[in-house]
């Protein structure tokens, strides 16, 4: 444990807006696990988890100074790891092409970006998401939304971590199912939360 441990992150904030080395690496050493292991769900590569996550405290140290210290640092840096990955998709999407998918994944449109918005398939996301059983469904946002880790849920929940990482799994498994069933929702549940 650092020396500035017992400070809470919107002081580390503050002082982090100042130039405090100190402050910064209190915080890197608070999130930085945590945010790899978010990062896992989306990048199944290590290195490329890792690059995301070292990315992500380079911006935090280069825009130091427009951080808002009254807003949740945790919050922010969890939709980093997400706008990260999409603009790795977005970059990237040259490379890709229909080969590279399995075969189970199935066909997606190629006017899938011009008749759908985003929000739309978000909020298609989000419906799958609500079918799911109530345990399961607050889980899966606690964990996947909020970056909660199991331990974090079950303390909170006051439920086992066993059960808290089978009602994670149960919530997976069952939106991976319906990936198979709806290849245009896959490809939203695949990007936003599963992989």
């Amino acid at each position: 444990m650092g020396i500035l441990s017992n400070h809470t992150d919107n002081n580390l904030l503050a002082c982090l807006k100042q130039g405090d080395i100190a402050a910064f690496d209190e915080l890197y050493y608070r999130y930085a696990r945590k945010l790899m292991a978010f990062s896992l769900t989306f990048f199944a590569d290590q290195q490329l988890a890792e690059e995301a996550v070292q990315e992500i405290f380079v911006r935090v140290w280069e825009r130091r100074k427009k951080l808002d210290e009254t807003k949740s640092f945790k919050s922010y840096l969890f939709q980093s790891v997400k706008f990260y990955m999409f603009n790795y998709i977005r970059d990237r999407k040259n490379d890709c092409s229909l080969d590279s998918l399995s075969d189970d994944f199935g066909m997606v449109s190629e006017s899938l970006e011009d008749s759908l918005s985003y929000k739309e398939l978000e909020g298609m996301m989000m419906e799958q998401i609500e079918k799911l059983p109530t345990v399961q469904k607050e889980v899966f946002k606690m964990n996947k939304f909020n970056g909660m880790t199991s331990e974090q849920i079950a303390h909170q929940m006051k439920l086992s971590k066993r059960t808290i990482e089978h009602h994670i799994y149960l919530a997976s498994k069952s939106l991976k199912s319906n990936m198979l069933h709806n290849p245009t929702l896959g490809l939203v549940l695949m990007l936003n939360i599963l992989y």
